[in-house]
């Protein structure tokens, strides 16, 4: 019961401290998907450029020194589930 009530204030903690916009949560799943800057830019058709933006912008905001250390919380906090991420295509 206080693991639940927990994750709940820390899901809510972590989703109103990122307020992403829907192009950030894409890419914020494309890379808890195991894409790379690469592959995530080919798949939303943008540069690696703006796709390097966007994981700096949600580090920032996240104040997370590292991809894996954003995903561990987001996963951690609910932000994320198994299965959000679209699946891998051939060229992904």
């Amino acid at each position: 019961m206080i693991l639940d009530e927990t994750r709940a204030a820390v899901a809510t903690h972590f989703h109103h401290q990122l307020d992403l916009t829907p192009r950030e949560i894409t890419v914020l799943c494309l890379i808890a998907g195991g894409l790379t800057t690469s592959q995530a830019a080919a798949r939303l058709n943008i540069s690696r450029h703006t796709v390097a933006q966007h994981v700096t912008a949600i580090l920032r905001r996240a104040q997370a020194r590292s991809r894996s250390e954003l995903i561990a919380r987001a996963y951690a906090s609910g932000v994320l589930a198994t299965g959000t991420w679209p699946a891998r295509g051939r060229n992904g």
